[in-house]
């Protein structure tokens, strides 16, 4: 045994008697950064806001690892202090160290964070990016608002699709036109994001938008389009009835499945002319939702069937 090693800390024990002063003077401990790194957890799981400094100082830790178990150790404190030093910690030489710090103030929320969160959606590398969105969303600061805008146009999709979904926890009226701008991303990830965030405005803005996403390419996108018209309600029928018309198949077949669900007898009308889409689902769509619309839909449906000479709806296929 290494004659020095008689003077190593023995964290075990050290935790196991919640002994603060012998685990904090652990963190000065440089023959081993895995005996400061078990002492700056030790600490961490006391949770004490008079050890805020000591493990603040673990920030500046040579050792990577032990400035990472510092910043989780911080939060634990859920003290508003730490975010200074933490925010510090956003220029750190290593990645995961910033990407902890971007965490860590979004969980504490400290005031005049923010500026530093701004910065870090510069940073080289993308989870960093992303996490400072992430964070900025949570903080909710009104003078970001833009920054969080400009990240729609980030090289990476992954940070684009968090930018869009920090828009909608925003809730920002003046950022609608941005998220639209968005269901043209090339990402259908960045897309369904752009949907989701619009469905949260629910606002006539938004509606002609939701509906053209009906139609997209991708089913995910289609599908998160249809969930949100589903809950603007009646409001949507109109701009739906007029999206049965299209040329995409998938955007007829979301259009009459979501008119179905929302119920409203106002879609009657314009449902009935797809008991004879060329495509069979859209077909089946159609014949669905009118069954949803109770008696309502009878009238109106024997009328078009005598009347136009449509098929039997139950063999949408056949032809009279």
């Amino acid at each position: 045994m290494d004659l020095l090693d008689v003077f190593r800390p023995n964290i075990a024990r050290l935790r196991e008697r919640k002994d603060r002063d012998g685990l904090v003077k652990a963190l000065e401990y440089q023959r081993d950064a895995g005996v400061r790194r078990e002492a700056v957890k030790a600490l961490g799981e006391l949770a004490d806001p008079a050890l805020l400094e000591p493990l603040a100082g673990a920030l500046g830790d040579p050792d990577a690892k032990v400035r990472y178990e510092a910043v989780e150790a911080l939060v634990r404190m859920k003290d508003q202090r730490a975010a200074d030093p933490l925010a510090e910690r956003l220029l750190d030489t290593d990645s995961d160290v910033r990407f902890a710090a971007a965490w860590a103030l979004g969980e504490i929320r400290g005031p005049g964070t923010a500026g530093a969160l701004v910065g870090a959606l510069r940073d080289e590398n993308w989870r960093v990016r992303t996490e400072a969105l992430l964070a900025l969303s949570k903080i909710a600061d009104p003078g970001t608002t833009g920054a969080i805008v400009a990240a729609l146009g980030d090289d990476y999709w992954r940070v684009r699709a968090e930018a869009a979904h920090a828009l909608g926890l925003l809730m920002d009226p003046e950022v609608e036109e941005h998220l639209v701008a968005a269901l043209g991303d090339e990402s259908w990830r960045v897309r369904r994001e752009a949907v989701k965030a619009l469905g949260v405005f629910r606002s006539e803005t938004s509606l002609g938008p939701l509906v053209r996403a009906i139609g997209d390419p991708d089913e995910n996108v289609r599908r998160e389009a249809a969930v949100a018209l589903e809950a603007v309600g009646p409001r949507a029928v109109l701009p739906l009835a007029k999206a049965l018309q299209g040329e995409g198949r998938e955007g007829r077949r979301e259009a009459a499945r979501v008119l179905g669900k929302i119920r409203d007898p106002a879609a009657i009308e314009a449902l009935i002319p797809l008991l004879q889409d060329p495509d069979g689902q859209v077909r089946d769509e159609a014949l669905l939702a009118l069954g949803r619309m109770g008696g309502s839909a009878v009238k109106p449906l024997v009328k078009a069937m005598k009347e136009k000479g449509f098929p039997d709806p139950g063999s949408p296929g056949k032809k009279p």
